[in-house]
């Protein structure tokens, strides 16, 4: 994809400029994830299982589902996965597990508090910028195990953060009997199959929103066995559910690692659609701009320290600092504000973090400043169209008699006078072009 600008090229290196200590943050923190609590009222299970218990019994007396195999269980994969077109490192978080105090407090598997009171599943909520990842269906729900449709909601509100209305799910029976619940997806969404239609594991479901019960976008995973009892699908001491994994690799009961490395043109906002979240996502800019560096984390332990580099285009390090974390949080985030020098060098260059052993690194665009006015190009009497172009680009406007195009390394890829004020790009590299 080609993105055609007028701008002035100019190029002189920087000095080094490598700090290496910790460096206060201008914001950022712990993300407030969603509080879900039950993610579905008493009354509103009651009426899914009660429908999940008419289909299968319909299923059943056609044929369609059989009799549980005999096995003891199955054994899950992940129940997401990143679309295509998401460049995050890692886009989750987990907000709360299964409650195993059955009395009015809450515990983990893991004899932690990571959990609601009540709460029969595992939340995974989206992160960071949940509603961004929600409008572009950037996380799927995916089908842990293979197994039969045997219920399905669709059409619900998915795009809040109050506790309203009723979800959308799917529900799979698998091979043992057993039944895995996917809510708060996408309103229409789902996959097109219907009840009684088998899929496979790790094949789409839907897309993580906030639908029912929700203060956020996330998946609840809920699980129950061939008798109808609730199950926790991670193994530990304070499950007193059952006391065997049901999943391949059971992953840590906390995970660190940098869900994304991001630049923004102004402070990132956290928070619910429409009024809060502000990602201010760019990837372009130009000389004297103020560039702000985000790093989005999962799981934050006290005494972590992840290192920050920002390269030049020749890999010589601009800026160099690190955090230190004091704090444990699910999900956090940090970001930093500096001002990009007047005088290059220009081209593409490179936010990297460094942590856990685990380099994850963004590129940006540092241009210098677009041409104002002059006698070679009036833009305000110039059209460039289409921009973005995988083709032909039109120069619309009278003005126009000579143009000069760059890449970003400042190199010249087209010198000429126009006659029919159409340059053929159709065989240029794929990239962007001033």
């Amino acid at each position: 994809m080609r993105n055609i600008k007028f701008i002035l090229f100019c190029i002189v290196f920087l000095h080094w400029n490598l700090k290496g200590q910790e460096l206060a943050p201008d914001g950022g923190g712990a993300y407030p994830f969603a509080q879900n609590a039950k993610c579905l009222s008493d009354s509103q299970r009651a009426l899914v299982k009660a429908d999940i218990a008419i289909s299968r019994k319909h299923l059943m007396e056609k044929g369609i589902l059989k009799a549980p195999n005999g096995q003891e269980s199955v054994s899950f994969d992940w129940p997401l996965q990143k679309a295509n077109g998401l460049t995050y490192n890692n886009y989750f978080g987990i907000s709360g597990y299964v409650d195993q105090d059955i009395s009015s407090g809450k515990q983990d598997y893991n004899c932690g508090s990571r959990t609601y009171n009540g709460h029969h599943g595992t939340d995974y909520f989206t992160w960071p910028f949940p509603w961004y990842l929600y409008e572009n269906n950037f996380v799927e729900v995916v089908a842990a195990q293979e197994g039969t449709i045997v219920y399905k909601q669709d059409g619900k509100d998915d795009k809040h953060c109050s506790w309203m209305g009723n979800w959308n799910a799917i529900y799979i029976e698998h091979a043992d009997g057993s039944v895995a619940w996917y809510g708060h997806m996408k309103k229409n969404g789902l996959t097109t199959k219907g009840v009684g239609q088998h899929v496979d594991k790790g094949e789409f479901l839907g897309v993580v929103a906030s639908s029912g019960w929700s203060t956020g976008p996330h998946l609840h995973f809920e699980v129950y066995d061939k008798n109808d009892q609730l199950i926790d699908p991670y193994a530990g001491d304070c499950n007193s559910l059952n006391t065997s994994s049901w999943w391949v690799n059971q992953p840590a009961y906390r995970t660190p690692k940098i869900n994304a490395v991001l630049t923004h043109s102004a402070p990132p906002k956290i928070g619910c659609p429409d009024t809060d979240e502000a990602p201010h996502l760019s990837d372009v800019f130009y000389a004297g701009d103020d560039i702000v560096f985000g790093a989005y984390f999962q799981d934050q332990l006290v005494g972590d320290s992840p290192a920050f580099r920002i390269r030049r285009p020749n890999q010589s390090i601009w800026e160099s600092w690190n955090k230190n974390f004091n704090t444990t949080y699910s999900a956090s985030y940090w970001y930093w504000t500096k001002k990009l020098p007047n005088n290059g060098p220009f081209g593409h260059w490179t936010f990297e973090v460094i942590f856990k052993g685990e380099t994850v690194s963004h590129e940006f665009q540092y241009l210098s400043a677009p041409v104002g006015n002059n006698e070679l190009v009036e833009e305000d009497k110039v059209k460039i169209y289409p921009n973005p172009t995988t083709g032909k680009i039109l120069f619309g406007g009278s003005k126009v008699h000579h143009v000069m195009m760059q890449n970003y390394l400042g190199q010249i890829v087209f010198d000429k006078s126009l006659n029919n004020q159409e340059v053929d790009m159709s065989n240029w590299p794929s990239g962007v072009y001033f």
